[in-house]
């Protein structure tokens, strides 16, 4: 069975991925901004120095938009290209799941924690977006595994492997991956006394090949001259820990609710696990508490909350989920329900809760109607006629479907349709939202934008934004380098100019800089945006 699996997981996500992932536009700000990074390279030819509007950015290294910027060579400049090298992360990723399962438990156990990562709804949403996180997560994690199979074999070419992995890590995200690793087996070596603790030798063999393969791209940044990005890069990281940055705040147990709602079923499996003295903790246990209650607590003391942030917690959530299924499916199924009941009151929930969002991106004045809605962005977004049909309900369907039938297993112990009707039917789920759901959710928060910057892209204007970040201005607008890249926005409203500018800007803030900017030009608006627009104020030979 092992080869037709390895075959099946590449089946799965070409069938499950490719479909769908350039079906709706790139979401500010993560995703624009890594494949414009990845653009600006394809058009400036510049694949060694990492830019943002052809200026220096120093907030992630260069691997995964080196990725992309592969893609894009490949099937062009757009999202399906952004967002394909996470379809390889997906492949990667549930393979190396499935083996080092088979390894550690059996194939039994390999098969249920790639199944469960895959079903469960942030890692699967995430193989479909153009982040970083599937790689830079996959890294640490293979970087992890090798680690611990160096200490309890002894064996050098796992610490080697292992320092490669990590290495590649530092060069998708940063150091930070470094910190996790560390982190992790610091608190596994102390949960295991310390046993299997490996010689000075093979961790200074791990060490060094870390820090050879994650500062390449440093050491040439330090070779030709570019020290000033290593130290903008290095304060950046130090900020994220020490600041909340720009509006990413939140609780301190913000990340532990994501965790639990986002990484159903297998959160709800976890629970499982934590409640049943009867599975036999191992040695790879230990290490998953480390990765986990780590990640957690120090993303949780972290200023900054983002959701992909305690991304790297789905691997141990998934593997406590998996140990909990197989000891149920060896070990008395029928005589422990009750989280299983959770799980589908839970589904049904998440049912109707896509069931309403999906009737309400297409009737989105029923809000207006029901709810005070206190911003005029939202209020005006909401306001436009947005087409609806009853495919969008389609996601709905199926997870009732699903609710109804993994019950109607569970009623009569049929342990494995079970399983496989929940997995089934949260996958056709999910599926179905970043088909039918996702792309309305995203022509209602920007789709009036990104529309505006498309019909203007060929005109080779000057695109900004007023009031608000965004990068979409530079992707859609397919800002060129040099002369005709987009200036600051002082320059651009009143200073000499040489094409037309095109601004963007909120509603509740139209009259703010309409005043601050009188040479603006009100030309029309749209979801909440209203757009501007200055005439170049020299000829196309000016100076």
């Amino acid at each position: 069975m092992t080869k037709y699996f390895h075959w099946f997981i590449v089946l799965f996500v070409i069938i499950a991925c490719l479909p769908v992932i350039g079906l709706s536009a790139l979401f500010d700000w993560d995703e624009v901004n890594f494949a414009e990074c990845a653009r600006e390279m394809i058009v400036s030819k510049d694949f060694f120095n990492v830019t943002i509007n052809y200026e220096a950015f120093w907030e992630k290294p260069p691997l995964f938009i080196w990725m992309q910027a592969l893609s894009m060579l490949v099937f062009g400049v757009n999202e399906f290209a952004a967002r394909f090298p996470n379809v390889i992360a997906a492949v990667f990723t549930l393979l190396a799941l499935y083996r080092f399962g088979k390894e550690f438990f059996g194939e039994k156990f390999g098969i249920a924690w790639s199944a469960l990562y895959a079903c469960s709804i942030l890692p699967f949403m995430y193989f479909n977006s153009g982040i970083i996180d599937p790689w830079f997560n996959f890294f640490i994690f293979y970087g992890i595994i090798q680690f611990y199979k160096g200490s309890t074999h002894k064996n050098t070419r796992n610490f080697m492997l292992s320092g490669l992995f990590l290495g590649l890590a530092i060069l998708t995200k940063g150091p930070v991956g470094l910190l996790l690793i560390g982190g992790s087996f610091g608190v596994y070596f102390l949960l295991n006394r310390f046993k299997d603790f490996p010689s000075l030798t093979k961790i200074s063999i791990f060490l060094c090949t870390t820090l050879f393969i994650g500062s390449l791209w440093f050491i040439l940044l330090f070779a030709t001259g570019h020290q000033e990005i290593i130290q903008e890069f290095i304060s950046y990281q130090v900020r994220l820990f020490q600041t909340q940055d720009a509006g990413h705040g939140g609780p301190i147990y913000y990340h532990w609710i994501i965790l639990l709602f986002g990484v159903f079923p297998a959160s709800f499996f976890l629970i499982g696990y934590l409640r049943n003295n009867q599975i036999k903790q191992t040695s790879l246990d230990l290490i998953m508490h480390g990765m986990l209650w780590f990640t957690l607590i120090l993303f949780s003391i972290v200023k900054t909350k983002i959701v992909h942030y305690s991304s790297f917690c789905y691997f141990p959530i998934t593997y406590f989920g998996a140990r909990f299924v197989i000891h149920q499916w060896e070990n008395g199924f029928a005589n422990n329900k009750r989280i299983h009941y959770f799980v589908l009151s839970f589904l049904v929930f998440l049912a109707l809760v896509f069931g309403v969002l999906g009737y309400l991106v297409g009737h989105t004045q029923i809000i207006l109607e029901n709810i005070q809605v206190k911003d005029p962005f939202a209020v005006q977004a909401m306001k436009e006629s947005y087409k609806w049909s009853v495919i969008q309900l389609v996601p709905f369907i199926l997870l009732i479907t699903t609710s109804i039938l993994s019950f109607n297993y569970l009623r009569k112990n049929y342990f494995i349709k079970y399983y496989v009707s929940l997995g089934i039917g949260i996958i056709l789920s999910l599926v179905t939202i970043n088909a039918f759901v996702v792309p309305k959710i995203e022509d209602v928060s920007q789709g009036a934008a990104i529309d505006f910057y498309k019909r203007h892209q060929l005109e080779n204007a000057y695109f900004t934004t007023l009031g608000f970040k965004s990068y979409a201005n530079l992707f859609y607008g397919n800002v060129r380098p040099g002369i005709e890249r987009t200036q600051n926005e002082k320059e651009l409203a009143t200073g000499n100019i040489r094409k037309t500018a095109y601004f963007v800007v909120k509603i509740q803030q139209k009259d703010e800089f309409m005043s601050i900017y009188p040479e603006l030009k009100h030309i029309g608006s749209k979801g909440g945006f209203v757009f501007l627009k200055r005439e170049s104020s020299v000829d196309c030979y000016g100076q």
